[in-house]
């Protein structure tokens, strides 16, 4: 019976495999080394073709990571600055409705990633897993480019904030997109432990939150705030530019996973995500709020900190390290 495969979160999209599951692959393969007698003396860790493997799935995970890593940390370090883009971009007689119209601007990407996720996960299980990763990448540095070249308010009035809040569309379209396909990407191309290697895609995150952190606590701590405003802040920004071209060279020297090659594409892809596996959806977007809570919980405290409490931002970010860490 053909089993449904999808890339995790990537609403809408899936492909249709004539013989396991990656998680039954794995036992297959598992069971059917274990039932195979050992020739010569040779152990199956000597097997050529599973030592590539698990060449190319290594290779893989550093692959996916960095271009994930980097994608991520362009959108968590927004919301480390958010009370100097405020006052630069979204100036208001009230220093409160500044930040909210800040964190607004930030909010408003999530309104893309579901569209994210349907259209680059859609062309990523036709495509392949590594056309789509390419595809999210390219949007996110054209996001970041944006607010790295935009001028303040100071310069051009209300079109500042525009310019941010396009930003924000695309790299919330990036992000939406990035999760299922690296996901997928990191699962079909591991030989064993899928989970494990799936993984990957969470500890990525936690670690672009750390260099946010880190980021915000070092120019926070060694820039006047006059610098900080003036270019300080878009340091963290210019450095995931010069790191994105590497991990976009990395990827596209990837072949695409094996498990893509061996699928045949799905004629319903959008039916098939709703409804025949509507129980899987529902429960993964349960289990990925869940941890999203969080996440967005530890970006906003510092801010908190330093407005309601008074509490030094150096201070603020560096507590914000220690909980990624």
């Amino acid at each position: 019976m053909p089993v449904k495969i999808s890339c995790a979160r990537s609403l809408g999209t899936s492909r249709t495999s004539t013989d396991h599951t990656p998680f039954s692959t794995e036992r297959t393969l598992m069971t059917d080394a274990s039932a195979r007698p050992a020739v010569s003396g040779r152990s199956q860790t000597d097997d050529p073709a599973l030592a590539e493997r698990r060449r190319q799935a290594r290779k893989a995970v550093v692959a996916a990571s960095i271009g994930n890593g980097l994608e991520w940390f362009d959108v968590i370090v927004y919301g480390t600055f958010a009370v100097t883009i405020a006052k630069l971009f979204f100036p208001t007689a009230d220093e409160t409705a500044s930040l909210l119209l800040a964190f607004a601007s930030f909010g408003v990407s999530f309104i893309m990633r579901p569209l994210g996720g349907i259209l680059i996960g859609r062309y990523a299980d036709r495509a392949g897993r590594k056309a789509g990763m390419l595809v999210s990448i390219s949007v996110m540095f054209l996001g970041t480019l944006l607010i790295v070249l935009a001028p303040t308010a100071a310069m051009i009035g209300v079109a500042a904030a525009v310019i941010i809040l396009v930003a924000r569309l695309l790299q919330g379209f990036a992000a939406g997109g990035e999760f299922g396909t690296a996901t997928a990407f990191l699962i079909e191309y591991a030989p064993h432990r899928k989970a494990f290697y799936g993984s990957w895609q969470v500890a990525t995150q936690g670690a672009a939150m750390l260099l946010a952190g880190l980021f915000g606590f070092f120019l926070n701590n060694f820039l006047s705030q006059q610098s900080l405003e003036s270019w300080g802040w878009r340091i963290p920004f210019i450095f995931a530019l010069l790191i994105g071209p590497v991990g976009w060279y990395i990827r596209s020297k990837m072949q695409d996973t094996p498990e893509f090659l061996t699928m045949t594409p799905s004629a319903s892809p959008l039916r098939e995500t709703f409804i025949a596996n509507a129980g899987r959806l529902w429960t993964m977007v349960g289990v990925v709020a869940l941890g999203s809570v969080g996440i967005y919980i530890a970006l906003f405290m510092p801010t908190y900190a330093i407005v309601n409490l008074g509490m030094p931002t150096e201070g603020a970010l560096s507590q914000r390290s220690y909980s990624a860490w």
